[in-house]
């Protein structure tokens, strides 16, 4: 079976060593190009050889997984740009909104009275990433 090159639809679940999931992809599942760089390189090489309907697990180390922490991803914001009644629990998740008002995952790392500070860098970045994979479908990809 070699499904390089298709479009694969999978129902997945991510869980750190600990047993945390971090995603849970089954409902609804995905499809992407069965190509080099759309997942982690261990993931794709595990859908490559599997047949629909099958169930693999497959284990993603820290130094493959998604992408490096990176500085870039630490916000500042200034206390008076941010509703005075609103809690910042340090370590906690908040959702913060760009100005096209897409929403995006971030942690609070620090709150003075001038600034808080959050970290959008995904929890799943620099560890190791276990996935239980189903392969639901292959098709064809369009030929453009």
């Amino acid at each position: 079976m070699d499904n390089s090159n298709k479009m694969v639809r999978v129902s997945y679940v991510g869980t750190f060593d600990d047993g945390h999931v971090f995603i849970d992809q089954t409902d609804p599942p995905i499809e992407f190009p069965c190509i080099d760089g759309w997942m982690p390189p261990a993931f794709v090489e595990t859908v490559r050889s599997m047949k629909t309907g099958e169930t693999r697990s497959v284990r993603v180390s820290a130094d493959e997984a998604y992408e490096e922490r990176s500085d870039e991803r630490i916000i500042e914001i200034p206390r008076g740009k941010i509703p005075s009644d609103l809690k910042l629990p340090v370590g906690e998740m908040v959702n913060l909104e760009d100005p096209t008002g897409q929403t995006f995952p971030a942690r609070v790392i620090e709150v003075t009275d001038e600034k808080a500070v959050f970290d959008t860098n995904h929890d799943a970045i620099a560890k190791a990433l276990n996935f239980t994979i189903t392969l639901l479908a292959v098709t064809d990809l369009d030929r453009c």
